[in-house]
């Protein structure tokens, strides 16, 4: 909370967040300031700002209950898509439709917020109502392929989990029944009864009763002609053994095997992205990656009867410090849902309460240059390798 007890004292907007006019004109001059500025701060991707906006032209319009306007529920739901706060943007966008069934923007926002919750039968339903709608928009149907084909997925995904486990509970069954070799029986003069057949040399040490003894002058002419002794065998002698299943050597049967790859990821994050620089003189901007940071989530390869499966689902923070003009600071660039697949991934910029505002926008503005663009060209480079591996 900022000075004074203002909890927008560090926003650009505390002016009119902090406003609280008592009668209507008042309120409907502010209600026009704010949504310009939502509008606006969407337009520069800056966020929280947006939703912190579009929720006080709400909260202004819930004085005035005649007034309720049924597009701040669907922008602020956008908003929040964004944020990747996906249970309050679909919560939005039911008061939306609430408010006006028919507007189609908010069935396309309930139906995004659903896909991201794995609600993929609602999602479809949410996009053919919306498709009913708006008949021309192809974004409806997108969003239903891509639910018919994420359930799909999903089903195929659990029934080979279902599978490979078997397969390990099947070998883990037979290694630990199968049996011991029966051990050889003794008699009570500790003389071994089991070993029917055999015959006892002259040197003490039992035998076949078909083995025959070498005499020491057939053993000097085995020897002198070679034969019986050890002999080095050349590795380019021995042929690689096809292995089934895509796994190691030590796999030769081709079943379940799972490789883990996440330090391979870590390693590749931080020496791609650290040392990141991007300047621009002209506008006395400095931008530095210095460091790769909370990375969490699963990253391996499995291998099971001749398929091969890469798994990928982390997040992750790049820090980078900044300097433009005069100021000086530290934030942070919060990767979220990064898989293998071309979906992209979720990113959040936030600065410490210490950073000034510039040194965060100088890294929001640039769309095609900047240090951005980097960062997101080695994760790029990082997700196209691994589905080499």
């Amino acid at each position: 909370m900022g000075p004074g007890g203002n909890p927008y004292a560090g926003n650009r907007h505390a002016d009119v967040l902090s406003e609280e006019p008592k009668d209507e004109a008042g309120k409907l001059k502010l209600l026009e300031e704010v949504k310009n500025r939502a509008k606006g701060a969407f337009t520069q991707k800056d966020m929280p700002s947006a939703e912190l906006l579009y929720s006080k032209a709400i909260s202004i319009l819930d004085t005035m209950p005649e007034k309720k306007e049924h597009t701040l529920y669907s922008n602020r739901s956008m908003v929040r898509l964004n944020l990747n706060k996906v249970e309050d943007a679909l919560a939005d966008a039911k008061a939306c439709l609430a408010l006006e069934p028919t507007f189609a923007k908010a069935w396309h926002r309930k139906a995004q917020a659903l896909l991201r919750l794995f609600d993929w039968d609602d999602a479809i339903k949410a996009a053919q109502e919306g498709a009913k709608l708006d008949p021309s928009n192809k974004a409806f149907n997108e969003l239903i392929e891509k639910a018919e084909a994420d359930k799909a997925k999903d089903v195929e995904d659990k029934a080979n989990l279902k599978r490979d486990a078997q397969d390990v509970r099947v070998e883990l069954h037979n290694a630990s029944t199968a049996r011991a070799p029966p051990k050889p029986k003794t008699s009570e003069e500790g003389e071994d009864t089991s070993m029917k057949g055999y015959k006892t040399r002259a040197d003490g040490k039992k035998t076949s009763y078909f083995h025959t003894d070498i005499s020491d002058e057939a053993k000097a002419l085995i020897e002198a002609q070679g034969f019986g002794k050890p002999k080095k065998l050349d590795a380019a002698e021995v042929a690689p053994v096809e292995v089934k299943g895509g796994g190691s050597q030590w796999n030769k049967a081709g079943t379940y095997e799972e490789k883990s790859m996440i330090k391979w990821v870590e390693e590749t994050l931080k020496s791609g992205m650290t040392g990141l620089v991007h300047e621009a003189p002209a506008f006395g901007t400095k931008l530095t990656c210095t460091g790769v940071e909370d990375i969490k989530g699963d990253a391996s390869i499995s291998s099971s009867r001749g398929k091969r499966r890469r798994l990928l689902d982390i997040t992750f923070t790049v820090t980078f410090e900044g300097q433009v003009g005069a100021a000086n600071g530290k934030a942070k660039l919060l990767f979220r849902e990064v898989t293998a697949d071309d979906d992209e991934p979720e990113v959040k910029l936030e600065g410490t309460s210490e950073t000034p505002p510039g040194v965060v926008e100088a890294f929001r503005r640039p769309v095609n240059e900047g240090l951005q663009p980097k960062i997101v060209k080695v994760l790029k480079t990082l997700v196209e390798e691994y589905k080499t591996k």
